[in-house]
C-alpha cells in the first residue's frame, strides 16, 4: 500500500523526499493525530530504496521524538528498528555511534537498539555468506 502511494505521488511529479520531510515536520504539530509520524516512516521504510531517507529523518528528528515518546516503549522500539535493514559494517558503525551518542534519550528503546545492531550484523554475515551464490544463481538463469 505505501509503495503504491509513493508511486502515485511520483506520477504527479511530486518530490517524494521533500514531501515526506514536510509530513514529518507537520506530524509534530500539536493538532496532528498522535502517532501519525509512524505511517510516514512506514511509507519510506517499506518503499523502494527509502531506508536512507528514513534513517536521515530519524537522526534529524531524534530529539523531538525522544521528548515526545521516550516513555512509550512501543514507539521508541519502532524508531530504533528503522536502520535494521542495513547490511554493511560502515552502516553498523554509523548506527552504533548514533545511538551511543543518544544513550541518555533512548529510554525504553535500549533493548531494541541492541537487537537492531544484532540484525545489522546478521545482514552483514548473510550477505558475506550468500551474496555470491545468489548472484551466480541469477546469472545462470536462461
Amino acid at each position: 500500500m505505501c509503495h503504491g502511494i509513493c508511486m502515485i505521488l511520483q506520477s504527479f511529479g511530486l518530490p517524494i523526499a521533500g514531501l515526506l520531510f514536510r509530513m514529518i515536520d507537520d506530524s509534530f504539530d500539536e493538532n496532528a493525530k498522535s502517532g501519525s509520524w509512524r505511517y510516514i516512516y512506514y511509507l519510506m521504510y517499506y518503499g523502494v530504496d527509502r531506508e536512507e531517507l528514513a534513517w536521515e529523518l530519524l537522526q534529524t528528528n531524534w530529539d523531538k521524538y525522544a521528548e515526545s515518546y521516550n516513555d512509550t516503549s512501543f514507539t521508541m522500539g519502532y524508531l530504533v528498528e528503522i536502520p535494521e535493514v542495513f547490511d554493511t559494517p560502515a552502516k553498523k558503525d554509523e548506527v552504533a555511534a548514533f545511538f551511543a551518542s543518544k544513550a541518555d534519550s533512548i529510554g525504553t528503546g535500549k533493548k531494541t537498539v541492541n537487537e537492531t545492531l544484532a540484525r545489522i550484523q546478521y545482514n552483514i554475515d548473510w550477505k558475506a555468506s550468500n551474496a555470491q551464490d545468489v548472484k551466480d544463481w541469477f546469472n545462470a538463469l536462461p
